[in-house]
This record gives C-alpha cells, sequence and structure tokens, in this order.
C-alpha cells in the first residue's frame, strides 16, 4: 500500500457539519482512513482543537504545539 496522505478533499469530505468550510475548522474525525501522514492539515485547519486520527497508520507525530497550537 502506498503513501496515504490527508488531502484537501477529505478534510473537507470530513467537515460536514461545518458546512465544507476547513479554514475555521474546530474539530475533525479521520479515523480509519489509512493515513500515515497529516501533512498540511495545520495550514488548512488553523483553529484545529480536536483532532481523532485513531486507527491509521501515523507511525510518528511531531510537537502538537509546533503544527496544532490550539488542539486541547
Amino acid at each position: 500500500m502506498g503513501l496515504i496522505l490527508v488531502t484537501v478533499d477529505l478534510v473537507r469530505k470530513r467537515s460536514e457539519h461545518n458546512e465544507g468550510e476547513i479554514s475555521t475548522l474546530e474539530e475533525i474525525a479521520l479515523h480509519q482512513e489509512n493515513i500515515d501522514r497529516i501533512e498540511g492539515l495545520d495550514k488548512w485547519c488553523r483553529d484545529l482543537k480536536i483532532l481523532l486520527l485513531q486507527s491509521n497508520l501515523i507511525p510518528k507525530i511531531g510537537k502538537k504545539q509546533t503544527y496544532f497550537p490550539r488542539l486541547i
């Protein structure tokens, strides 16, 4: 299986409750997507507070303060 990244389309699909608007998104559930990298998400969703990533293939996540300073 190849590299699976978070894409703008995936984020929009999972942000239906926010009418597809991703720049103001505060919470997103990206579980069970076989994702191995979350690059870009910090640029698209600057107000993100809750990020659900269980059951993915992400081997390592950097410091949350660096990428997602508002995560609780």
